[in-house]
């Protein structure tokens, strides 16, 4: 993979040595269907189904990493 990893990518590689690994893997790919129903044609995730989705998987990656959340 080349240039900066997508938050999907990210979580997936953790959660393969991580304990929540499970959840992370479920948040990864809510947030993979998320992205690709709302750039899809037709499009069938809303923006407000989009970022519910972005929000969940951003709020675990930052509760276990530790990172920001802004």
């Amino acid at each position: 993979m080349t240039g900066n990893p997508s938050l999907p990518d990210k979580m997936e590689e953790l959660a393969k040595t991580h304990p929540r690994g499970e959840e992370l893997r479920k948040r990864a790919t809510e947030l993979r269907e998320g992205i690709a129903g709302f750039y899809g044609e037709p499009q069938t995730v809303t923006v407000k189904g989009f970022l519910g989705r972005w929000a969940r998987a951003r709020r675990l990656w930052c509760e276990i990493t530790g990172e920001s959340l802004i």
